[in-house]
């Protein structure tokens, strides 16, 4: 019997492909190119801290202000207080200063879900641990990338951009494979790039070039969907943040960083072809009562009368971190009328995943020909 080989800095005690190993580990952790990062926000009540609507939240607080303390954990089903989150702790961190809307926010709660939430800032109130000195950061002219240091028991999918905070299992329902958040900028302004100078000092080094930080997103978006990195490096990126490679060819870093901006816009749903996919269809209440997919009709039913088609099952099946987009958006509707904005979201979620699918091959290309000697 071969003796198992354990070497730092990880210890594990997991057979590994050392010599691949060492391949992988030349690239760069995703916390060693981003200055500030962060796990996302804990609410710890996730149904009653995370509305679907802003005016849906803003009740909410209001009546949570109205009501007495144990008549507010009865009427609003909050259950037992936990060392993070009680009912008294967060009417009174609501009633330290008068409410008001502009504190209403978005919280990209799941892939392509965004939910609001009211936030005062402080931990352990209305929220438990809000994790504001990203949230302060966050705005339209600031796009963050999103991944988990874990991804246990999943294959590796767990790469997303977005403009709003983040909840904690954006990635997925393992708790383990928490989400991440990297701004691109240090400001909701967009002004200063948040990599460090370290990294800015490779990147300009290696190519002889100033990028800007959106090219360089690009470039790491890419990197990240290419299924020949994602299945090459399968067995490290389950035990820590990704590590990004970089070519020596400016040219192939501009093509990987074209594909993958194209990418981050589509994820962004800003500039998107659009393929009427997942269009609706069928007369009834538009109540989400049973999320089933057919692949011979290649359609979603919400209901017994209404669905949405077409939608190829290869959309249907796409993963993002742990969770199969489109089915845990409608599941986590059960109950709920849609509305026209949800509807249409749904379709363009699915015209984004569809696109997704044909990108990734064309970043996979790109990607084997920028690493010819790692295929």
């Amino acid at each position: 019997m071969e003796p198992l080989r354990v070497t730092g800095p990880d210890y594990m005690f997991i057979d590994q492909n050392l010599a691949l190993k060492e391949i992988y580990d030349i690239g760069w952790s995703l916390p060693d190119i981003y200055v500030i990062n962060s796990v996302g926000i804990v609410t710890a009540r996730d149904e009653f801290t995370l509305a679907h609507t802003a005016e849906d939240i803003w009740k909410r607080v209001q009546s949570l202000l109205s009501d007495e303390i144990e008549n507010a954990r009865t009427a609003h089903r909050l259950g037992r207080d936990s060392r993070d989150w009680t009912v008294a702790g967060a009417i009174t961190d609501l009633t330290l200063e008068p409410l008001t809307r502009d504190r209403v926010k978005p919280v990209h709660y799941r892939p392509f879900d965004t939910r609001q939430t009211y936030v005062t800032g402080r931990s352990r109130g209305f929220l438990s641990y809000p994790r504001m000195a990203i949230w302060n950061r966050l705005g339209a002219n600031n796009v963050a990338l999103v991944s988990s240091r874990f991804t246990k028991g999943e294959s590796f999918a767990h790469a997303l951009v977005t403009n709003a905070m983040i909840e904690k299992i954006i990635m997925s329902p393992n708790t383990s494979n928490n989400g991440f958040i990297f701004p691109l900028y240090d400001s909701p302004e967009g002004r200063n790039e948040n990599f460090s100078a370290d990294f800015r000092a490779f990147i300009e080094s290696r190519y002889e070039h100033p990028y800007t930080p959106e090219e360089i997103l690009g470039y790491i978006y890419a990197v990240l969907h290419a299924p020949t990195y994602r299945t090459r490096y399968a067995e490290f990126l389950r035990i820590d943040f990704p590590r990004v490679p970089f070519p020596d060819s400016a040219d192939a870093f501009e093509t990987l960083s074209g594909l993958g901006w194209a990418l981050v816009q589509a994820h962004l749903l800003r500039e998107l072809s659009r393929r009427g996919l997942a269009a609706y269809h069928g007369k009834g209440d538009h109540t989400v009562e049973d999320v089933r997919y057919s692949p011979e009709e290649q359609a979603v039913a919400i209901n017994k009368t209404q669905c949405l088609k077409p939608v190829p099952q290869a959309v249907w099946e796409f993963h993002i971190g742990g969770y199969r987009v489109l089915e845990k958006y409608l599941k986590s509707r059960k109950g709920r009328v849609l509305t026209l904005d949800e509807i249409n979201h749904v379709s363009a979620v699915a015209d984004s995943l569809a696109f997704t699918i044909e990108q990734m091959a064309r970043i996979d290309e790109a990607y084997r020909a920028a690493f010819p000697d790692r295929g």
